[in-house]
C-alpha cells in the first residue's frame, strides 16, 4: 500500500477510534471498529499471535485477548495454543470472520479509491509535501496521548 494512504489511515483512525459504530460486513453480527481491525490484521497473515497483535496496534495482550474473545463469542475468529510454544495463542478467522474480511477490504476499497485517483494528479514534490504532512500530524496526534 501507498506510504501516503497508510499514513492517511492512521490519521483517520485516531481521529476516528472515540466513535462506537458498527457494522455487520457481510455477516449476522455487530462488528466494532476495533474488533474489524484485529479482523484485518489476522485476515492479512493468515494466522497471527495474540502477543503480535498487541506489539502491531500498540495495545496490551490484554486488550487483545479481550477482543479476541468478542471475535470468538461471535463466530468471527478461533484460537488455538502454539505447537512449538504452550505459552503463545494464534488467532485464526473462521469463514464468518474471512466473510468480514473480505467485506472490511472491499468497503475500504470502495471508500479510498476517490483518494487514490486524487494522489495518484500529484507531482512527486506534491506527494513528498502531502507525506511529509501526514507525518508530522501523526507525530504531533502521538505526542498528545
Amino acid at each position: 500500500m501507498n506510504s501516503i494512504i497508510e499514513k492517511y489511515l492512521l490519521l483517520v483512525e485516531k481521529i476516528s477510534n472515540t466513535t462506537k459504530a458498527h457494522k455487520s460486513f457481510g455477516t449476522d453480527v455487530d462488528i466494532y471498529r476495533s474488533e474489524i481491525h484485529i479482523i484485518q490484521l489476522i485476515g492479512d497473515r493468515g494466522e497471527v499471535f495474540i502477543s503480535e497483535i498487541a506489539r502491531l496496534i500498540g495495545v496490551t495482550k490484554g486488550t487483545v485477548s479481550q477482543i479476541v474473545s468478542r471475535l470468538e463469542a461471535k463466530g468471527l475468529a478461533e484460537k488455538s495454543v502454539d505447537k512449538s510454544n504452550n505459552t503463545r495463542q494464534l488467532v485464526q478467522l473462521t469463514p464468518k470472520g474471512k466473510t468480514a474480511y473480505r467485506a472490511h477490504v472491499d468497503y475500504h476499497l470502495r471508500k479510498h479509491r476517490e483518494m487514490e485517483c486524487y494522489l495518484a494528479s500529484l507531482t512527486e514534490e506534491q506527494s513528498l509535501v502531502l507525506e511529509k504532512f501526514l507525518t508530522t500530524a501523526h507525530e504531533m496526534i502521538e505526542d498528545h496521548q
